[in-house]
């Protein structure tokens, strides 16, 4: 993926706010901006006709919101990352929008540099949410731990030992570096073990990981904060 630029799609009914990151953006060597979408339905008709890697996605739009536009995308253009950024913070909205498959959340009044590190860490996998939306988010998942768990997958007997602790581990919010100290082996391995999950239980990003691991209780959040 060396040298390949981060191919982008801006998805907001603000037109200044659009050209605003559509300016930023293009000053960044790993970035190439494919289009922008003014609401929601035309955000899910770019994404299937540009194929970007990552979308950046508002919520209150017109025709579609983003809550809907994130459901469709997440499941008809899965190669796409979907990084949310709005105005918008109320938990369960919040936690909607997580479970529909985005991959990233930043509030508006977030800098232009988290944006690009959001953008970045969606494309890579990984996840960029605010502390205060984890906040929100870790409310939610608790409160998943008092629904009856849902039975795992056939897909789970085909983790490896090492693969279901770092699972757990990844769940609880440990990053790469923390994981590689915890279970003495180096980051490449753990990245190799995050990647083979992903794949076999069909999860885009560590957030749907952790999703995963609460909703079938391979890990308790009653003691434990996931950074996410």
């Amino acid at each position: 993926m060396d040298g390949e630029k981060i191919k982008v799609l801006l998805a907001d009914d603000h037109k200044l706010f659009r050209e605003m990151l559509f300016h930023f953006l293009s000053e960044e060597e790993e970035i190439e901006i494919l289009g922008e979408a003014g609401n929601g339905k035309e955000a899910v008709a770019k994404t299937g006709e540009l194929k970007p890697d990552v979308l950046l996605l508002d919520i209150d739009m017109p025709e579609m919101n983003g809550v809907e536009a994130t459901k469709i995308i997440a499941k008809e253009y899965p190669q796409t990352k979907i990084v949310i950024v709005t105005a918008l913070e109320e938990d369960e909205f919040i936690f909607q929008l997580i479970k529909n498959g985005a991959s990233g959340y930043l509030l508006k009044d977030s800098s232009l540099a988290e944006v690009l590190q959001g953008i970045k860490a969606a494309h890579s996998g990984e996840a960029l949410i605010q502390p205060k939306i984890v906040n929100k988010i870790l409310r939610q998942l608790v409160k998943l731990m008092d629904n009856p768990p849902i039975p795992a997958p056939e897909e789970i007997k085909s983790l490896t030992a090492r693969e279901i602790e770092v699972l757990k581990l990844a769940a609880q919010g440990a990053n790469n570096k923390e994981i590689s100290a915890q279970l003495f082996i180096c980051e490449p391995t753990v990245k190799t073990h995050i990647g083979n999950i992903m794949h076999k239980l069909n999860l885009r990003d560590r957030v749907e990981m952790v999703l995963f691991a609460v909703q079938h209780r391979i890990v308790s959040l009653k003691n434990s904060a996931p950074n996410l």
